[in-house]
């Protein structure tokens, strides 16, 4: 299939368009959005600002030697296809190291057919509609999924943490990848929705 990969996570933003239409994208994320357009750098923390692709986020996605699981089951998910979509959308896209901080086999099951379902509500719950750079993500801030979950923000300066609906914490550790159709930021842990799905 593709070239091997890539910002597989700016993908996971096209997925909206195959899942929107069944899943209640959540309008309030816009509303709370601020206005403000300035980028996020860092000084003390491990987060490090992105980059300006130039492309949508199907395009964006050849670049990153990170995420190669995420695009992995972005293919399997059979989702790939949908990876030009509108926006704008906001990725939390976790990198390999987060997949392989999962118990030991998640992966692998995650990734058989029999899984898709499971794979596609996990792949969403990563994606927010909206485009929230690091500069407007706040501390307390709720964020709705695609899905209809919950993400919830926490700031201490310039270090942003993201908190999934089972409490489990995922540090954003490259902020601000900007696309033409939304902005992803990497994350060191998957994050998991509740045994709902949300």
């Amino acid at each position: 299939m593709a070239r091997k990969t890539c910002f597989g996570w700016a993908l996971a933003i096209a997925l909206l368009t195959s899942v929107s239409g069944s899943v209640m994208a959540q309008d309030q994320n816009t509303t709370a959005q601020t206005a403000t357009t300035t980028s996020s750098t860092t000084s003390e923390s491990t987060m490090k600002p992105g980059g300006a692709t130039g492309k949508d986020l199907a395009i964006s996605a050849a670049k990153s030697a990170n995420h190669t699981i995420l695009f992995r089951a972005l293919r399997v998910s059979g989702l790939t296809e949908q990876a030009a979509g509108k926006g704008p959308y906001t990725v939390f896209a976790p990198t390999n190291e987060a997949f392989e901080k999962l118990p030991a086999g998640t992966v692998d099951e995650l990734l058989k057919p029999a899984a898709k379902n499971r794979l596609v509500k996990l792949l969403a719950y990563h994606v927010v509609k909206g485009k929230f750079t690091a500069e407007q993500l706040q501390d307390g801030q709720k964020l709705k999924t695609v899905t209809g979950g919950t993400l919830t923000v926490s700031r201490q300066g310039d270090a942003v943490v993201i908190t999934d609906g089972a409490g489990a914490t995922a540090n954003i550790n490259q902020a601000d990848i900007e696309a033409t159709n939304g902005v992803i930021h990497s994350v060191d842990t998957v994050l998991m929705p509740t045994a709902a799905g949300k």
